[in-house]
């Protein structure tokens, strides 16, 4: 193999294993229906359950109570969840009213496409909805799920990182 192939082949490979890209990822700015921006990366030292979903998606819909009692039974222990409105156009206004209707109790963050695909593809891609990814302490993902989950399912992926 031509060297500056073989040296090209390393660094891409260096490159990759070093999480670079998936840093820059994660750190992107995220905005919250309650107008703040957060960043994954804000909540290192926490166990972060990020669920990405949709309001037209029946599965995810059906996860909604079970994020809220979670979220609610593990704050304490350090959980946070985060629901990212995904493949939805963005609309503030809307979602606050569905997240009332809903008694979301968490937060939910929306935005455009690319940000929030970026945001996908460093925690491993999104392919189909609804998707859990559980981020432990360290902002490493060390759970991921896709389709939809009971409580005692997401109680099972949260409780080891705790």
């Amino acid at each position: 193999m031509n060297r500056r192939v073989l040296l090209l082949v390393m660094l891409l490979l260096l490159g990759a294993s070093t999480g670079r890209a998936e840093e820059g990822g994660l750190n992107t700015p995220l905005t919250a229906t309650d107008g703040k921006t957060l960043r994954l990366t804000d909540f290192k030292g926490k166990v972060v359950l990020v669920n990405f979903w949709a309001t037209w998606c029946p599965p995810c819909l059906e996860e909604i109570p079970a994020l809220v009692l979670l979220q609610n039974r593990y704050k304490e222990k350090g959980l946070v969840v985060i629901g990212i409105d995904y493949m939805e156009k963005p609309d503030r206004a809307r979602l606050i009213a569905f997240m009332d209707e809903q008694g979301i109790n968490y937060p939910v963050v929306y935005g455009e496409v690319k940000s929030l695909q970026g945001v996908a593809k460093a925690l491993g891609g999104v392919f189909a909805l609804p998707v859990t990814k559980v981020l432990d302490r360290n902002g490493k993902v060390g759970a991921s799920h896709i389709g939809g989950l009971t409580l005692e399912e997401m109680q099972k992926l949260v409780e080891p990182l705790l």
